[in-house]
């Protein structure tokens, strides 16, 4: 099994398993220069540990008006459980009552190594 799994856009509202120690990728698309921003809701679950959080520009368009980057956060499974990721996508400055876009992936971790055991 893959040490990293990756989700995108398309995968939004679906459940995504994970055994623990894995690395979950989120990559969702922004443009920045609209003033547009992905954000995390926090989330009270401690199944899922924050590990990195970077920002990498489509096609060399780094400062490109209107050019889309792809904002990338890794995600530790650091605890057997469920717990819900969900993403924001809106100006900081300006909140309004409800985020332009959203984006959530449901994620349940298992520990399978007590199964390898045996």
């Amino acid at each position: 099994m893959s040490e990293i799994v990756e989700v995108s856009e398309k995968q939004n509202g679906q459940r995504i398993e994970l055994d623990l120690q894995q690395t979950l990728r989120v990559t969702l698309p922004e443009v920045r220069t609209s003033g547009f921003r992905w954000s995390l809701r926090a989330s009270p679950e401690r199944v899922l540990s924050p590990a990195g959080d970077d920002l990498n520009s489509a096609s060399g368009a780094t400062g490109a008006t209107g050019g889309v980057a792809q904002h990338h956060w890794d995600f530790r499974a650091a605890a057997a459980g469920a717990t819900e990721l969900v993403f924001d996508y809106d100006r900081p400055w300006a909140r309004a009552a409800a985020a332009a876009r959203t984006f959530s992936v449901s994620v349940r971790v298992t520990d399978n190594s007590q199964g390898a055991a045996q």
